[in-house]
């Protein structure tokens, strides 16, 4: 057995109950769908869990599964977190559509053990990111370069399990650690008083600087 991966699923699982915690934080529109995030992820790690510690053909069939399910449905959630913190919030039917197409990609690459299948529309998802990261950097740089530096670890993450190895599945679980973080990072408000502190602080060089 791999040594780091039950230490990797932890981190897993702890991520994603943080970020399921720190969502209240988040822009509103964008909470439902960070939440829903660190669900599947959580879902994740203990799959994991379980065909770790009860190895079997059931078990890794099960996991394997789920990893396709969450590495297709997770990112369009969070696609469309960030689209409704940077942009608008999206409506609900093409929030409902975006997410049941993603979640069937993941089901049909599960049932046809085709990963691209799975793949496919979290490219999609990352490539809109990207966009989204580069029309907000001029407003919000702090945001969106977390937000940016969180995609490419979903990216990071996707190749990792291409090996088809433990090695690749602890990669995953780690590069998906790193982008939950991230984007709750890119999502949650700044307090009204560090935004005040900031506001003064400017103030104070822009007075100091007239002299």
């Amino acid at each position: 057995m791999n040594l780091a991966a039950p230490v990797f699923i932890f981190v897993l699982a702890a991520s994603a109950l943080l970020s399921a915690l720190l969502a209240h934080r988040a822009r509103p529109a964008a909470r439902n769908y960070l939440r829903f995030a660190a669900v599947l992820y959580m879902a994740l790690a203990l799959c994991d869990g379980l065909a770790l510690f009860f190895p079997g053909g059931a078990t890794l069939i099960f996991a394997d599964a789920v990893m396709l399910v969450v590495c297709a449905l997770a990112p369009a959630a969070l696609a469309l977190a960030v689209f409704a913190a940077f942009e608008h919030p999206p409506s609900s039917v093409s929030a409902a559509i975006l997410l049941a197409t993603a979640c069937l990609a993941g089901i049909a690459a599960a049932a046809t053990g085709t990963p691209v299948l799975s793949f496919a529309p979290l490219a999609v998802s990352v490539l809109t990111m990207f966009a989204l990261c580069a029309r907000r950097w001029r407003h919000e740089k702090r945001a969106a370069s977390h937000a940016f530096l969180s995609a490419c670890c979903l990216l990071c993450g996707a190749a990792a399990t291409l090996s088809g190895d433990a090695t690749g599945r602890t990669a995953l679980e780690l590069f998906s650690s790193a982008a939950l973080l991230g984007f709750v990072l890119a999502l949650v408000r700044r307090s009204s008083v560090a935004v005040a502190q900031q506001r003064d602080l400017r103030q104070a060089v822009s007075v100091s600087g007239s002299r």
